[in-house]
């Protein structure tokens, strides 16, 4: 966590001296920022009755809890500063980059706890953001630093993914194997030809040699066809498998974690990353293990034939190998940059798709098209680096070996001669030569290898990166430990203290309180951006609290399993979404199992029986790729059904009749009314007058609660924020009313 790491030795002593003795000490911060707002650290303490900051210099800044009225996290142009509200005016407690913001705004959250009196209590989700072994800024929070993750790591876990193949995995080994040894025995047929048929005039023994050559290239065939075959299905279903769980994973992760992520960088990594990794494991994997096999055997048989040639052979090795460290670290960040402006191509091409109707409406193709191309460049220039790095390091190698090639053909011949071909002999440089050549092949393969490499490794430590993420805590909800630990529900809900911020410090929430009884209708008041929303998600368990608890039934939901809560939860959204496939699939969605005639019920209670009926295909009907077969109060009407299908103890309305027309709304007002009898319903209207039979309203504003009561007793309170929000809503439908009038 990067509130709990201690200061340097000297700075420690220098803030405990500046504290009372026995003082504690809650936050241990270092801001990135002096005060002059350049780059060095600036160490920020929070005790229990001072905060102080050391700066350079050893100087400290010593401010009383008591003399502090308030904290504040602001972000300027660029970066940020925490702030102390004091008798003496605004006091600047430290600056720091933008990557900080949440570790501050947590910092002054303490702050203001320790003045109200209270314990401070730090939020445990704030991963760090930076490396802790080279400092440098991480691309995600949490996330492994491209430049400090050991490869040996990286490939230890790609051969973990073989693991539930091993037997497959070592018959490959195995015919690996004997391919490479079938390919060895061609060039020392050249030898045996050439010495014992063409030298020492064994003629007779021409067909032997000559049918031995014929049954290596027969057999080195017939185990590379094996290997191949082998291979692409290894491949294939290993990259298959790990398709699935990152599916599975990506639906099992927080909505925080979504929440920062376009939809189409997570679909890169999914299918992009994999299909690198994929391309890896089919053609580069062969060859490495191939090209090392081969490697390690020519190495002894050139020793055997000829040390001394062999030496030669073996000179520009370590050349080879320093080059392609060094070509190694050049590529892999290169890599690193690809992905993600790959990843950044598929957000913006799957926004503009996403969103056609709104370019086409604004008229904004040209922009999106330049944007397009802009990000399009951006791409081209990088790979075109990465394939230029490539390129001059082959071409370097290409040279290294040629030079080997030519001393070995100036110096072999030279023996010869002054040998009289006994050593070596004619056979020997025959074979010597071809074996050269499939020694520098594994060289020259490697080269494409390390290429091949690069890219699934720079595509695996993304795709690992994401895998690590930790998902939502839970266990099956059907399981005996959640049946008791949620045996059933009433419907008592609690907010405690609740903050609440989704990004970058920002509070939406600030310390809500609020009680709903069981079967209580509670109706959610406030402007936009006020936090109605956020209630909503918070009970929904898509975030958690960044301080407080929620309670149900006297229960903290964080201790609660999580499948087995939301089975109590039904709840229609704001913007309601449908998946491809019928009307009956997706009205009992949440329940597979539900019969014909509870769909039927539950499309009455909704109001979608009729217009379901209207259709050519009735409840066979295809919505289409998120409903769009289907108008917006058609898609709300059967969100709604699914709730209804759900048949929760707990309902949640989040504007769930903002997309029909006013006698739509009435009906379905109707049968919500029958609906949330026995049930705890939480609603959000957009128009209030909907709430009037709600037991009781609560106001929001700010992130606070501000007002509580039934519709007349808020009403009733002439100054009250929630009958000034009625005036100004019916004041508002006056004025279109008025408007329909004139034009009509």
């Amino acid at each position: 966590m990067p509130f709990d790491r201690e200061f340097p030795a000297s700075t420690e002593r220098d803030i405990s001296a500046a504290l009372e003795p026995g003082e504690p000490i809650h936050v241990r911060l270092t801001a990135d920022l002096d005060f002059d707002q350049r780059f060095a650290p600036v160490r920020l303490a929070i005790a229990h009755k001072h905060v102080c900051v050391a700066a350079e210099a050893r100087q400290i800044m010593v401010l009383p809890i008591a003399g502090i009225t308030k904290a504040s996290s602001d972000e300027l142009y660029g970066s940020g500063r925490l702030t102390a509200e004091t008798a003496d005016g605004e006091r600047v407690l430290a600056y720091f980059t933008r990557h900080l913001v949440p570790e501050m705004a947590a910092a002054a959250r303490a702050i203001n706890e320790l003045i109200a009196g209270r314990t401070p209590v730090l939020p445990t989700d704030i991963d760090t953001a930076s490396c802790a072994r080279c400092g440098a800024p991480l691309a995600e929070r949490g996330s492994n630093c491209p430049l400090c993750v050991p490869r040996r790591q990286i490939l230890m876990r790609l051969i973990g993914l073989l693991s539930p193949f091993r037997y497959r995995a070592m018959a490959l080994i195995v015919i690996t194997l004997f391919g490479v040894v079938a390919q060895m025995l061609t060039p020392l047929t050249y030898k045996q030809i050439v010495d014992r048929v063409l030298t020492q005039g064994h003629h007779h023994e021409l067909a032997l040699w000559a049918g031995l050559m014929l049954a290596a290239a027969i057999a080195s065939l017939v185990f590379r066809y094996a290997g191949n075959t082998l291979t692409s299905w290894l491949s294939g279903r290993v990259v298959a498998d790990l398709q699935g769980r990152l599916h599975v994973h990506l639906s099992r992760l927080r909505m925080s974690y979504h929440g920062r992520r376009e939809a189409g960088e997570l679909v890169g990594r999914v299918m992009n990353d994999s299909m690198e990794l994929l391309h890896f494991l089919k053609d580069g994997f062969p060859y490495l293990l191939v090209n090392l096999l081969s490697f390690i055997t020519i190495a002894t048989i050139l020793v055997i034939l000829n040390p001394t040639l062999a030496l030669i052979v073996f000179v520009p090795v370590p050349l080879l190998i320093l080059g392609g460290t060094w070509f190694w670290g050049k590529l892999i960040p290169l890599r690193h940059k690809r992905g993600f402006r790959i990843g950044r191509l598929h957000s913006l091409l799957g926004e503009s798709i996403r969103g056609i109707k709104v370019v086409k409406a604004l008229t904004q193709e040209d922009r999106r098209s330049r944007e397009f191309d802009q990000n399009n460049d951006q791409l081209f220039k990088t790979t075109y680096i990465t394939d230029r790095v490539f390129s001059g390091f082959y071409e370097f190698l290409a040279l290294v070996m040629a030079v080997g090639s030519v001393a070995v053909w100036y110096l072999g011949p030279k023996g010869i001669i002054a040998s009289g071909g006994r050593d070596p002999s004619l056979g020997d440089l025959m074979a010597f030569v071809a074996y050269i050549a499939m020694f520098y092949g594994p060289l020259q393969w490697f080269t494409a290898v390390l290429n091949w490499m690069s890219s699934a490794f720079a595509g695996a430590e993304r795709i690992f990166n994401l895998l690590d993420q930790v998902p939502e805590p839970d266990i099956a909800a059907d399981s005996p430990e959640a049946i008791a630990a949620l045996p059933s529900v009433a419907g008592g809900i609690e907010f405690r203290g609740v903050h609440f911020s989704y990004e970058r410090g920002k509070e939406v929430l600030k310390g809500i309180d609020l009680v709903v009884g069981p079967g209580e209708m509670l109706g959610l008041v406030g402007k936009s951006g006020a936090g109605k929303s956020t209630v909503i998600s918070l009970l929904c368990r898509f975030y958690e609290p960044d301080l407080g608890e929620i309670l149900l039934d006297g229960r903290n939901l964080a201790t609660l399993p999580l499948a087995r809560y939301r089975r109590h939860v039904g709840i229609v959204m704001q913007d309601p979404f449908l998946f491809r496939g019928s009307v009956i699939d997706n009205i009992r969605y949440g329940k597979p199992e539900a019969t014909f005639a509870e769909v039927v019920e539950a499309a009455k209670a909704a109001h979608c029986h009729d217009f379901i009926l209207e259709k050519e295909d009735g409840y066979d009907t295809m919505v289409g790729d998120g409903g769009v077969e289907l108008s917006g109060g058609e898609r709300q009407r059967l969100s709604i059904a699914r709730a209804i299908v759900h048949d929760p103890p707990i309902l949640i309305l989040d504007e769930a009749t903002s997309a029909v027309d006013s006698d739509t709304e009435k009906s379905i007002q109707e049968a919500i009314a029958r609906l949330v009898k026995g049930r705890t319903t939480i609603a959000i209207a957009h128009r209030l007058a909907t709430l009037r039979n709600a037991h009781r309203l609560v106001v929001i504003d700010d992130g606070r609660v501000i007002e509580q009561g039934t519709h007349d007793e808020l009403m009733a309170k002439e100054g009250g924020h929630f009958a000034r929000l009625v005036r100004l809503q019916t004041e508002i439908n006056k004025l279109k009313t008025d408007q329909i009038v004139s034009i009509a």
